[in-house]
C-alpha cells in the first residue's frame, strides 16, 4: 500500500520538506503509527501508516514533496 501525502494533510501548504522518517527503511510499522514528519512554512505534521507491513522508503529525507506525492511503501 502506498503511503500518500495527501492535500489534506498540507491543508493549504503546496508543499512541504520530509524533515525526518521515525521509523528504519524495512521495518515493521502499524497501522496508524506515526512513520515520518512533514514541515511545512506554517506548520511540523506527521504522518502515520495506513496498514501493517513492512516499510520502503521512496522519497529521502530532506526532499521537497508536493501533495499526491508517494512517500514510502508498506506491504
Amino acid at each position: 500500500m502506498d503511503v500518500i501525502v495527501s492535500q489534506e494533510l498540507l491543508g493549504s501548504e503546496t508543499e512541504a520538506d520530509l524533515s525526518e522518517w521515525l521509523v528504519e527503511d524495512g521495518s515493521e510499522v502499524t497501522a496508524g503509527q506515526a512513520i515520518a514528519e512533514l514541515e511545512t512554512s506554517k506548520v511540523q505534521v506527521e504522518v502515520v501508516a495506513p496498514a501493517s507491513g513492512t516499510i520502503t522508503y521512496v522519497v529521502a529525507e530532506g526532499e521537497v514533496i508536493e501533495p499526491d506525492t508517494v512517500i514510502a511503501k508498506v506491504g
